[in-house]
């Protein structure tokens, strides 16, 4: 099984090597910019399993690539650790709501660094949508995505992805609204507009056709069922 890859984007050499170095002996896969542009072109060439990201850069700023990431459909699942020389609740906070998912105050110990990556991998791992019990369908974790048997064909799936199918084959072979669909995810994507869900619908619906997995009816008024194969 492949090391789970960090993506490092921190400009001070110092911390980018300190970091680098413990999360090599803990037995990750990094890779290291020390610029804004250079990390986002990174992420989007191989995609990380992880990105620790300082918010002070050059050129692109750790806030720009945090919205990127969480605005880009490849790239939107990938867990973030924000470094952060300003340790306020009101910039800890921020962060969060910008869409990290945890976030180290420098000076910081490389061992606590590694120990909070390790945590939020796990914590995204131990969170992965449950899968119908008969639905004939295996999850695996692949790199940032997750692999996912279904039928006679595997997908890769982002988690986002993966959570709608996990609803769809929950309600196999019945028409669900937009609005059911939405209630059914539990919160998992507050405030999303009608457009944005039937977009991320039509793209599973993509990659389950591709596979010869099923179907999904895509209908008028944004509705849309499951139709698996055995």
């Amino acid at each position: 099984m492949n090391n789970p890859t960090v993506q490092i984007i921190e400009d001070e050499p110092l911390h980018a090597s300190l970091v680098d170095r413990a999360l090599r002996l803990a037995h990750f896969d990094t890779s290291v910019a020390t610029d804004g542009q250079a990390g986002w072109q990174e992420i989007q060439r191989r995609p990380p399993s992880l990105i620790l990201l300082d918010l002070m850069l050059p050129g692109l700023s750790g806030q720009d690539i945090c919205r990127m990431v969480r605005q880009t459909t490849s790239t939107q699942h990938i867990p973030i650790i924000m470094l952060t020389a300003i340790g306020g609740e009101a910039e800890r906070i921020a962060g969060l709501e910008m869409g990290a998912d945890d976030y180290v105050v420098k000076p910081f110990s490389p061992r606590e660094v590694v120990l909070r990556v390790r945590a939020v991998l796990r914590r995204i791992r131990e969170s992965v949508p449950e899968l119908r019990p008969d639905s004939n369908a295996a999850v695996r974790v692949q790199g940032p995505y997750f692999a996912v048997s279904l039928g006679k064909g595997e997908l890769s799936l982002s988690r986002r992805e993966l959570t709608l199918l996990s609803v769809l084959l929950r309600h196999e072979n019945a028409l669900l609204g937009a609005e059911e669909l939405t209630d059914l995810q539990a919160g998992e994507r507050p405030g999303e507009t009608l457009q944005e869900l039937d977009r991320d619908v039509r793209r599973l619906h993509r990659k389950i056709e591709n596979s010869g997995a099923g179907s999904i009816d895509v209908l008028p008024g944004y509705r849309y069922r499951l139709r698996s194969r055995r």
